[in-house]
């Protein structure tokens, strides 16, 4: 994922970028923008990772995510995001929008379009 990903519709990464630090997100998502088309013509990134959210889902599920966040930046180079963090990474990436869905408990779906 450094260094190509192959050509295809839809690229899914799933508990990937929270372990790797900006720089790294960025390689990886440009590497993304590259194998995917247009959004016009079905392209787009599907991640499923935290988003953290301060007044949604109550003090349990803050913690929860806050406690990723520690473990990410302790074991790994990388964290846990809020909404407006994942989107510059986007942009940075070369992506132009994206969707949030809050579904999966403390984790989200990432719909990221070129």
């Amino acid at each position: 994922m450094f260094e190509a990903i192959p050509n295809a519709n839809t690229v899914f990464l799933k508990w990937t970028l929270h372990n790797w630090n900006d720089a790294e997100c960025i390689k990886i998502l440009k590497n993304c923008k590259e194998a995917i088309p247009s959004k016009e013509n079905g392209g787009k990134l599907v991640i499923i990772d935290i988003v953290i959210k301060v007044d949604e889902g109550g003090d349990e599920l803050f913690e929860t995510q806050l406690y990723f966040d520690m473990l990410m930046m302790s074991c790994f180079t990388g964290r846990q995001k809020s909404e407006k963090y994942w989107a510059t990474l986007f942009l940075d990436g070369g992506f132009t929008d994206y969707k949030i869905i809050s579904v999966l408990g403390f984790r989200s779906l990432i719909e990221v379009y070129p």
